[in-house]
């Protein structure tokens, strides 16, 4: 889990907290949005976290980061590039033997 730098924030004259904007985006909140508060007594903490109604509604709702044609045209990109590499190095002249890589010499 990522942890971001924590801020002081003001409370309103309700008591009320207004989360600052990256919060709500990093969060994947919107106005009107539902958090659940976990508090802690003993150590005089809160904990915000986005409540979530329907778990696989919410999973359905986003859209997958990158789809499957994206990842085989990703992999068809990396085996291109290992080609081209494998080649360049067929080209390039052997590495200088030492005396020691031949066999005649240890026996």
């Amino acid at each position: 889990m990522a942890k971001k730098k924590a801020r002081v924030i003001k409370l309103g004259p309700g008591g009320e907290v207004r989360l600052p904007q990256d919060a709500l985006e990093s969060l994947d909140l919107e106005p009107g949005g539902e958090v659940e508060i976990f508090i802690d007594t003993r150590r005089k903490q809160i904990r915000l976290e986005r409540h979530v109604q329907d778990a696989w509604a919410e999973a359905f709702r986003e859209k997958p980061k990158k789809g499957f044609d994206d990842l085989m045209d990703e992999q068809s990109r990396r085996d291109d590039a290992a080609a081209e590499l494998f080649e360049k190095k067929l080209k390039e002249p052997p590495p200088e033997r030492s005396p020691e890589d031949n066999p005649d010499l240890w026996r």
